[in-house]
């Protein structure tokens, strides 16, 4: 597996994107920080959640800044309310700017072969998954918490890949970004529980108890296993290795701010046909 995302910073955006995707020229790739929004405090700077508390024009300003930074139509943007389950759309020119509708459709993981239509999903803890399929010209992301962990919603997506795309996981690259690690995400039992259920006694290495009734539970490497079960080759995937909740000064962490927070987001869109 290759380790590490790029930080970019344009215009005063600091973004990070996935060093192998951008490498095949097919995808523009982005998670947003906290930095190089308009939002006021307690959100300063980069918030992307219109349920946040923030002021409307400010988040679509955010929009706009991070959409220019990294390259992407941000009033194209296809995203929804997210549930913590696996349902996957397939998104198209129809379902532009999905983002900003008043409608509550619900997915957690959002596919497209569409050029030119960014897709993306919300995150301040739970783990981003990118999906591109650089042999049929797809691209997909993915919201996993710690119940679309359990779920296996990254799997889901690649699913649906494959169906409507006719993507085989052999030719699709994939990257889990920034998220809370281990090292800060200690749980009850009811999560290395689900963990067990799911993925079998193989998730217990990613599961350490401290033998108060409390456990460390790795979400990116258990959606690494994911993965690697799903058919994509180890080379094939990138991670980020930074703990969102560590790092709550560049990332925003549900976890660090007691849920006085902003929303990132991560966002790929297919680059138009050369």
């Amino acid at each position: 597996m290759k380790h590490g995302f790029k930080t970019n910073i344009v215009n005063g955006v600091t973004y990070l994107s996935v060093p192998a995707f951008d490498k095949t020229g097919l995808a523009v790739t982005c998670f947003s920080t906290r930095r190089g929004g308009v939002s006021a405090p307690p959100l300063d700077e980069m918030n992307l959640g219109f349920g946040r508390g923030d002021e409307k024009s400010n988040v679509l300003r955010n929009y706009e800044l991070l959409g220019n930074a990294a390259g992407f139509d941000a009033l194209r943007t296809v995203a929804f309310s997210q549930i913590h389950r696996d349902g996957v759309c397939i998104a198209a020119d129809l379902d532009a700017g999905e983002a900003f509708s008043p409608r509550k459709r619900e997915y957690d993981a959002v596919i497209t072969n569409t050029p030119n239509l960014p897709i993306a999903t919300y995150h301040a803890d739970c783990v981003p998954v990118f999906l591109l399929d650089t042999k049929n010209r797809a691209a997909g992301v993915a919201h996993a918490g710690w119940r679309g962990t359990a779920m296996k919603t990254p799997a889901a997506a690649i699913r649906e890949m494959a169906k409507s795309f006719g993507s085989c996981p052999c030719d699709i690259l994939a990257a889990i970004g920034p998220s809370i690690g281990a090292c800060c995400f200690e749980t009850d039992s009811d999560v290395p529980d689900a963990m067990i259920s799911s993925f079998g006694a193989v998730a217990k290495k990613h599961i350490v108890s401290h033998g108060n009734g409390k456990y460390h539970v790795s979400l990116p490497a258990l959606n690494a296993l994911t993965l690697l079960d799903s058919g994509i080759p180890e080379e094939n995937i990138t991670i980020s290795d930074e703990c969102t909740c560590c790092k709550n000064d560049l990332y925003w962490s549900h976890r660090a701010t007691g849920g006085i927070r902003g929303t990132m987001a991560a966002v790929i869109m297919l680059k138009g046909e050369k």
